[in-house]
């Protein structure tokens, strides 16, 4: 009478092509949070860009340097009888304990004005997956 199941080989065959199709779905998921969470900051810039346009048109100038700053112009009422904001509305989540406005990644965004890229306005960008660099790294998100 001849044996039922399955050999050794066999089980190590099949538990070889599960991981490796396991593998390539973790790899995939990885890749799509990742796009996403550009996809996101990109629209975060843009959000503020648009925030930024509309205070500059009442105001008449953009606002002072620093993500802080920024989050100050565009959300709390300055006094300024041109003021029309608050421009922008941010969730107390995605704000840091220092009231700076962050990223996908949980890093605060960089805001300068007068820009170094954008000489007649101001720079906005995000640092990346990796929290570092200067607007120039490559996985960093900018407005220019």
């Amino acid at each position: 009478m001849k044996n039922k199941g399955f050999t050794l080989i066999e089980l190590l065959v099949v538990i070889a092509i599960i991981t490796i199709l396991a593998g390539m779905v973790v790899s995939g998921a990885q890749q799509a949070r990742k796009r996403g969470a550009i996809t996101k900051v990109k629209t975060q810039i843009v959000t503020i860009e648009t925030a930024i346009g509309m205070y500059e048109t009442d105001i008449g100038i953009y606002p002072d340097t620093g993500n802080k700053n920024l989050v100050k112009a565009l959300m709390e009422d300055s006094g300024d009888i041109d003021w029309n904001g608050p421009y922008m509305k941010i969730r107390e989540q995605e704000l840091n304990e220092n009231g700076e406005y962050l990223d996908a990644w949980g890093s605060p965004f960089v805001y300068v004005n007068p820009g170094t890229h954008n000489t007649y306005s101001y720079d906005l960008y995000s640092l990346g997956t990796d929290g570092k660099g200067d607007g120039n790294d490559r996985d960093d998100v900018t407005n220019w």
